[in-house]
């Protein structure tokens, strides 16, 4: 799967940003035909899979806003040290008061879901505040990209803790479940834990800290 970064800004994400995503695929319109396609001028209109527009909702993102991320820049990175981003919440994660769209400070959560540091990390440990209700036993974990779904065993709190500090980078669709029945829903992106930016310089980079 192709490492690729931002070259511009797109829906709630900022230019630099680094996903891990699918392979390119052509747009609708595509002839299956493989002869004709060659000849159809194409290549700029073909997308990534973005399973994560920023606000929770997939999208197509074209391939002219991006670039692939070359490999020694990730060398020797803690890809599981970067932050988690909690991108939309159902209805019984709510809060009258929501995080700011890149205001300043930099949101400290969504929702009755707040980022708290693990041991390792910053922003790696999801602190869920349900008051009174219902707490879940179990949390279905699901890579958007892979499809793979990990399991895990909620302790019995008040709040609910969520460790993400052995999760690589990704897309992720979190159940948390009471008995088998599913009681919230939310998105979640694990972001690198750097953003890299063009410069005038062809081959040349600016490595930055990731934002969130």
């Amino acid at each position: 799967m192709p490492v690729i970064v931002l070259s511009e800004p797109f829906i709630r994400h900022y230019a630099g940003s680094v996903f891990k995503v699918s392979d390119a695929i052509g747009v609708s319109g595509w002839d299956d035909d493989d002869r004709v396609r060659e000849k159809q001028s194409c290549y700029d209109q073909r997308v990534y899979f973005l399973p994560d527009d920023g606000k929770g909702t997939p999208t197509e993102l074209p391939l002219p806003y991006t670039f692939y991320c070359p490999e020694y820049i990730l060398a020797g990175i803690d890809l599981k040290s970067g932050p988690c981003r909690v991108t939309s919440v159902s209805k019984g994660l709510e809060k009258n008061i929501d995080d700011p769209y890149y205001a300043e400070p930099i949101p400290l959560g969504k929702g009755k879901i707040r980022y708290s540091d693990s041991e390792k990390y910053e922003k790696n440990v999801l602190t869920i505040d349900l008051g009174n209700e219902d707490q879940p036993d179990t949390a279905l974990i699901k890579n958007s990209i892979t499809g793979e779904i990990q399991s895990v065993i909620c302790v019995e709190s008040l709040p609910v803790f969520l460790s993400f500090e052995e999760f690589e980078p990704g897309f992720f669709e979190v159940c948390l479940l009471k008995s088998s029945q599913k009681i919230h829903y939310f998105t979640l992106i694990k972001c690198f834990p750097l953003g890299v930016q063009l410069t005038d310089i062809r081959g040349k980079f600016n490595i930055i800290q990731t934002i969130w």
